[in-house]
């Protein structure tokens, strides 16, 4: 057990320990009266750096200072035995890094749809003088209505305050760090568009642009923006959207977007694109997970990668398979079709087998008589456990009940 379970934080009653990292843990609260639960990072017991509890006040200051949907909502400050904690947003859900350990890869449309989110929410941060410094897969969260949550600002701070770390010292992730970064010098809202780059590409190809086996030979890499360009590793991202990764991943700040807007702007304008029109539905042969139980026969699916139209088709990794009742269409005679699940009043995530498997609106391939069975999840709505008949109909659109 955790040091600080079941301890009394003001009104709250801590019942679970979440995680840790380099000067926080964030526990899981319950309101003794009220019952909601929420998030309290508290700085790490032994921690008495005066820069390193600086920087956890100078965290509080600046979520308090954000806000917005895309970032937990900040509840007040306490300090417990001496020690301070930032009261915060419970985000439930998954974080990207997990999403992409599940599914691998994710399609262009859906890495799309999250970029453009992720980028809205990093224009809110430069709109407001502060740069977070550390945006990676693993501070980015998918809650249970699908929604993005940007997390963690432990090493965030506003633009024009004093700098906390010398001259020369290298603070962040390191797979993700700004050449700039690593140089040691001053960073500007265009090192965290860099780093959306790098989110960028690891969402499409499942792994990160720049890695070695030491310190050393991965700064080179940064330094000289030294990468395999995506259309090697991903061929069925448009080329608009390559484009606009490679910005990001200039090595000179001075050629990358400006700011998160201008990255925002960009993303939205290859929808308009007419130099590189969405590509026709190209089909691509990928297997089916054997998830659980042996599903039988691994059966073939055509994906269409559309980022207008908004598909969500199953990737390398994706267990859409486990969504099936029986074999999908291995005996049907029936031609093969696209199946959308939607539902109303905005995106939930969609289970199958205990498995997440995708966010709605979600695109299958299926055979007319494949039954389909999906448990949707929102946040404060009830699980909704739906089956069906796949018929002629290209759509299903669900509703789920508010609890």
């Amino acid at each position: 057990m955790s040091s600080l379970e079941n301890a009394l934080i003001g009104e709250y009653l801590v019942t679970d320990f979440v995680g840790a990292g380099g000067m926080g843990e964030v526990y899981k609260a319950r309101h003794t009266h009220y019952g909601r639960v929420i998030a309290i990072k508290v700085l790490s017991e032994g921690v008495t750096d005066p820069n390193n509890i600086r920087r956890f006040y100078d965290e509080a200051g600046i979520q308090a200072s954000l806000r917005h949907p895309g970032v937990a909502e900040y509840l007040g400050f306490y300090e417990y035995r001496s020690r301070p904690c930032i009261l915060m947003e419970f985000v439930d859900g998954i974080t990207i890094s997990d999403l992409l350990s599940q599914r691998g890869p994710l399609p262009p449309s859906e890495a799309y749809r999250f970029a453009c989110a992720i980028a809205e929410v990093v224009a809110h941060f430069h709109k407001n003088g502060v740069l977070h410094r550390d945006i990676k897969s693993g501070n980015v969260k998918i809650n249970s209505a699908g929604a993005i949550k940007v997390l963690d600002f432990g090493i965030a701070r506003f633009q024009h305050t004093q700098k906390l770390t010398s001259v020369g010292m290298v603070i962040g992730t390191p797979g993700i760090l700004a050449p700039e970064q690593v140089k040691g010098r001053e960073v500007t809202p265009a090192t965290d568009v860099w780093q959306l780059g790098i989110l960028m590409y690891e969402m499409l190809t499942g792994k990160l642009p720049f890695g070695a086996d030491n310190p050393s030979a991965l700064y080179a890499q940064i330094l000289n923006a030294d990468y395999t360009r995506i259309s090697k590793v991903q061929a069925t991202t448009p080329s608009s959207f390559e484009r606009v990764i490679d910005r990001c991943l200039q090595k000179d700040p001075a050629k990358r977007f400006a700011s998160g807007s201008e990255l925002l702007m960009a993303l939205q304008g290859t929808l308009k694109s007419k130099s590189d029109p969405v590509p026709k539905p190209v089909p691509r042969k990928i297997p089916l997970l054997r998830l659980g139980v042996i599903l039988g026969s691994v059966v073939f699916i055509a994906l269409a990668i559309g980022v207008i139209h908004g598909y969500h088709p199953a990737a390398g990794g994706s267990p859409i398979g486990a969504c099936f009742e029986g074999d999908p269409g291995t005996d049907s005679p029936n031609a093969e079709k696209m199946v959308r699940l939607d539902t109303f009043e905005g995106s939930a995530q969609v289970f199958c087998k205990d498995q997440l498997v995708g966010v709605t609106p979600l695109t299958m391939q299926a055979k007319i008589g494949d039954k389909i069975h999906v448990l949707l999840r929102r946040e404060g709505f009830r699980d909704t456990e739906k089956s069906f008949d796949v018929t002629e109909r290209s759509v299903y659109t669900f509703v789920m009940d508010r609890k």
